[in-house]
């Protein structure tokens, strides 16, 4: 007994093993990157597009190297695009960052004020000088027709008090760097009727300001 022979089977169709996945997406996000990165403001998003496709570009070539992926010219294309991309973008920031500094650096100073400047060119000149205050010579003055209590006083110094016996002159000088109040009188201690006058005089600088005189008391005062 015979069996006819079996027909030959057909081959199983092998599964495409290749992937290209990668390369692709590369290629897709490295040109939508490249063409964004040329718009300001907008071509921010450009930078992480670049970067995944130079990543996604660079493992697609390697795939298609090993035999994994049958796309290397795509993947090679997104690598190539992706890096153009990746460099505008650095450019622009670059551009942008220097006009940022530039306006920075343009911006108006506010000048010092003149007496500040001057003070600091020229100290001597800026600093205010002191004159010297000059001396001031007071000359009091009394004579006396009669026996007189003399009393007299400067400033604010308690007042000085004598006898001055009839006749007598008696004359005080004084020096002071700023004029101040200052007085004498002469009251005669008996006063008689038809007793003469006593006289009091104040001069100051060599110029007499005040002159008095009565027989019942001569008062000389003097008020800058």
């Amino acid at each position: 007994m015979s069996y006819a022979p079996m027909p030959p089977s057909a081959p199983m169709p092998v599964p495409n093993q290749y992937k290209n996945g990668l390369g692709t997406a590369g290629f897709v996000l490295g040109l939508v990157g490249l063409i964004f990165a040329f718009i300001p403001i907008i071509g921010v998003i450009a930078w992480p597009l670049t970067i995944l496709g130079l990543i996604f570009g660079i493992v697609g070539t390697l795939r298609a190297n090993r035999g994994q992926a049958s796309n290397k010219g795509l993947a090679i294309a997104a690598v190539v695009l992706s890096a153009i991309g990746l460099v505008i973008c650095v450019l622009w920031t670059a551009a942008f960052g220097k006009a940022v500094n530039d306006a920075a650096n343009n911006l108006p100073t506010a000048a010092a004020p003149a007496a500040v400047a001057d003070a600091g060119s020229q100290p001597a000149a800026a600093a205010p000088t002191a004159a010297a205050s000059a001396k001031h010579t007071v000359v009091l003055e009394v004579t006396t027709a009669a026996k007189s209590n003399l009393q007299w006083g400067s400033g604010f110094s308690a007042n000085s008090q004598e006898v001055l016996e009839k006749g007598k002159t008696w004359s005080q000088t004084l020096t002071m760097d700023d004029l101040v109040f200052t007085s004498v009188s002469a009251t005669p201690v008996e006063f008689k009727m038809g007793s003469k006058d006593n006289t009091c005089k104040i001069t100051v600088d060599g110029k007499v300001v005040v002159e008095q005189h009565n027989s019942i008391g001569a008062i000389c005062t003097y008020q800058p």
